[in-house]
C-alpha cells in the first residue's frame, strides 16, 4: 500500500503539505494527521534532520468553532505530536506504527485540516 502517486506529487513534486482526517475515539475531538515535506526549508524553524515530517494533531471541536471564525484554530488543539523521517521507508513505518493506511490520503490534500 501507498500513497496515491496523484496524492505523492504534491508533497514530492510541489513539496506542500497532505493530511488525512483519522476517526478519533471520542466524538469530541477531531484528529487530521498531516505530511509535510521537509520543515527546515523554512529560514525560522529548526527541527531535527529530516525529509518527511508526520504531525498527529487532535482538536477540540467545540473550541474549533469558537476559534475558526478569527483564524485562531490552534488554540482548539487537545494534543500534537511530530514524527520525523530521513527517507521513504521510515515514512511509511510511521504511518504504520500510526495504524494510517497510505491509501486513506486523498484529494483534496488538505481534507479541511483547519491549519492547511
Amino acid at each position: 500500500m501507498l500513497i496515491p502517486i496523484k496524492v505523492w506529487n504534491r508533497i514530492d513534486m510541489l513539496q506542500q503539505p497532505i493530511a488525512v482526517e483519522i476517526t478519533s475515539e471520542d466524538s469530541r475531538w477531531r484528529r487530521w494527521v498531516s505530511i509535510h515535506y521537509d520543515l527546515n526549508r523554512k529560514p525560522h524553524l529548526t527541527y531535527p534532520q529530516h525529509l518527511y515530517c508526520v504531525i498527529d494533531t487532535k482538536f477540540d471541536t467545540e473550541l474549533l468553532k469558537i476559534h475558526a471564525q478569527f483564524g485562531d484554530e490552534d488554540l482548539a488543539i487537545l494534543n500534537e505530536s511530530r514524527y520525523y523521517a530521513s527517507d521513504l521507508a521510515q515514512l511509511y513505518a510511521i504511518l504504520l506504527d500510526l495504524k494510517i493506511s497510505p491509501e486513506s490520503f486523498d484529494a483534496p490534500w488538505h481534507v479541511r485540516h483547519p491549519l492547511l
